[in-house]
Formats: structure tokens, C-alpha cells, sequence
């Protein structure tokens, strides 16, 4: 059972409707586009029953080939309920989000993602894709006039969202220099950047065996307390989320944070301050973001893979099994797999 074996019409829809379902719960997630995403799951849910109806033989309505033809049965197995709730799409252009959009600007460019990467296959589908492209252009033509009529209001942030919607659309010069240092998944070309995830996660590992001195006093020099002060403003606190909100600051990533597991879970979820969402999806975890450990109020850890969302590096945890997880006093790498309640996704 593999997604290569799909037609590109299957592909395309599996594409379009797991990139749906996946953003179904971000805030600003809207009635067309929840609209899209039962039409796009309808379409596959039928194409599954056209395949058996295909398979079986010619006295029962099939064309007499059976189910050993064209991949029938995988892509019949694959196209199941269950795999539809949990599937995510196998490709995406990554685009940027700054954390001066709107929620439903962000989530309009995250759908946008997909779209992107196939060709629709079917009208109803090429109207759905144009829906989003509309909508985002309509978007970037508010925000040009704005722009232009009102130069000193709110400047900064509006040119930063015009910015990101030029890039969604392909758009004007904005675009151009922007594709000129990104390849065609929107990664950045440079080997060594000087922000962002890889460098979140370089930094992360420069601190590994940092410990608070004196132990269990949850205060050191220069850090943890340096960490606690840049985000509570004081020092002798837990200080989990104190080191993932630095390691995403000093990365380049904009917005507040908070020394609280709880608060932190809250924000990402209303895609506030450092946080652009959250997820109980693995499949959406990438190095950099937060992973959120026994409950939304015991700890927080940093990702530092794109492959596995469980490998960590986290402040103040123990470096084993032994000892405590949550109030640990150093900064340790490790494997949270089975511990891992949410991921808090960051705005890089």
C-alpha cells in the first residue's frame, strides 16, 4: 500500500484534501475552505468505490479485469477512511508567514502550500484552487491600496503581510528576489543561515551539559538565569520554556513569549506571540518547534529533526530516564516518543 502507487488525479486530491483536514482546526480556517475539503474527500471516497466497482467481474457491473490491473487493490487499500483521518500530503511548497497576518491569511497561505505542488486534475478541483488564489490576491490588492493611501499606518506590519501574499502569488518583484535564493520546495538555497530552524537547532546544541549551579536552585550564571530573565523577567523558575522561547528568538523568530507550558499551549493554538499554531500531527512537526511533554502543563522541549518530531534537546529535564523530566536542572538531548502530548508549531 504506497501513495506512488496512485494516479496523478488520486494524487493531486490526497494532496489537496490531507492538507484540509490537517488545517481544519487552525483559527481563521474558513467555510470555503471547509467547503473544499468535504468536496475534495468526496471525490475520493467515490473514487474508491469506482475501483471496486471496476474489479468485479462483468456479470456485476466490472469491466472483467479484477482487482490485478492498474495497482487496484493498494491504491483501493490506500484510499481507505482510516487513511484519509490521519494521512498528511507528501508534498509542500513551504511559504513564508509572518506573524503580522491575519489567522485566516495564514491559513490561506498554508492551503496554499499544496496547491501549489500538482496540476488539478478535474475542473471542480481547478476551482477550488483558484478560490484560494483569489482570495489571497484580493487580500494583496486590500493591502496595497491601504498601503498607499494610509503610508503611516501600521506600515511595517501591512508591508510584511503584502510581502508574504506577493510570494503566495507570484507576484511582482517581492517574488522574483524571492525565488532567486529559494528552490522549488521554497527552501532557502544558503548552506549556512544565519536564522531559522537549522540555526534554532545549532544553538540548542552549543548549550547541551549547561546546568543550574547551584543544583536545584534553579537559577545559574550565565544561564539558565539569563534565559529566565529575557522571557519572566526574574530568575528561580522552571525554565523549560524559557530555553525554547531563546533558542526561537535567537533564531531569528519575532513575537512574545512565556516562561508557562500552559500559556505557551494557548498561544499556539489562538497562533499568537512566537506560535503560528499547534498540532497532534507528527506529519507537521519540523526542527524547531516545540514539543509539549506529559500534559500541556508539566514541560516543553524543542525539536532539532525534520524526521523524527520525538528527538529533542530541552532545558531544565534530566539527561536519562532517571531523575525528574520536568524540573531536571540541565539541558539535555532525548527521545519522547510515547510523552509527547501537542507540538507548538513556531513562526519561522
Amino acid at each position: 500500500m504506497s501513495y506512488g502507487d496512485l494516479t496523478s488525479a488520486e494524487q493531486a486530491h490526497w494532496n489537496e484534501y490531507t492538507n484540509l483536514r490537517q488545517l481544519s482546526d487552525w483559527p481563521g480556517f474558513s467555510d470555503g475552505q471547509r467547503q473544499r475539503r468535504t468536496d475534495s474527500r468526496a471525490w475520493l471516497v467515490e473514487r474508491r468505490k469506482s475501483i471496486w466497482r471496476s474489479a468485479q467481474p462483468k456479470s456485476k457491473g466490472g469491466d472483467g479485469k479484477g482487482w490485478n490491473v492498474a495497482n487496484r487493490r493498494t491504491r483501493w487499500e490506500f484510499l481507505k477512511d482510516a487513511n484519509l483521518n490521519t494521512g498528511a500530503p507528501k508534498h509542500e511548497v513551504r511559504l513564508p508567514a509572518p506573524g503580522a497576518m491575519t489567522q485566516t491569511e495564514r491559513v490561506y497561505v498554508e492551503e496554499r502550500e499544496v496547491y501549489l505542488v500538482f496540476t488539478s486534475t478535474s475542473d471542480a478541483q481547478k476551482a477550488r484552487k483558484v478560490a484560494n488564489v483569489d482570495w489571497l490576491v484580493n487580500r494583496r490588492k486590500q493591502l496595497y491600496r491601504l498601503l498607499r493611501d494610509e503610508p503611516n499606518k501600521m506600515a511595517r506590519e501591512r508591508k510584511a503581510r503584502y510581502d508574504a501574499l506577493c510570494i503566495a502569488t507570484g507576484h511582482g518583484k517581492v517574488f522574483t528576489e524571492w525565488k532567486k535564493t529559494h528552490n522549488k520546495w521554497g527552501v532557502p538555497i544558503k548552506t549556512e543561515p544565519t536564522t531559522g530552524r537549522a540555526v534554532a537547532v545549532s544553538n540548542a546544541r552549543k548549550h547541551l551539559g549547561v546546568k543550574e549551579n547551584p543544583a536545584n536552585s534553579n537559577r545559574g550564571e550565565p544561564q539558565p538565569s539569563g534565559w529566565q530573565r529575557r522571557v519572566f523577567g526574574s530568575t528561580g523558575v522552571p525554565w523549560c520554556a524559557c530555553f525554547t522561547s531563546c533558542m526561537a528568538w535567537d533564531a531569528g523568530v519575532e513575537g512574545s513569549a512565556t516562561a508557562a507550558v500552559s500559556v505557551a499551549c494557548s498561544m499556539a493554538r489562538a497562533g499568537k506571540g512566537i506560535y503560528r499554531g499547534a498540532t497532534r500531527d507528527p506529519s507537521r512537526v519540523r526542527r524547531g518547534d516545540h514539543a509539549v511533554i506529559g500534559c500541556e502543563s508539566c514541560h516543553i522541549e524543542m525539536v532539532i529533526s525534520d524526521t523524527d518530531p520525538y528527538h529533542t534537546i530541552g532545558g531544565n529535564t534530566s539527561p536519562g530516564a532517571g531523575g525528574s523530566q520536568y524540573n531536571g536542572g540541565g539541558v539535555f538531548e532525548r527521545h519522547r516518543r510515547g510523552q509527547v502530548v501537542l507540538w507548538l508549531l513556531v513562526r519561522f
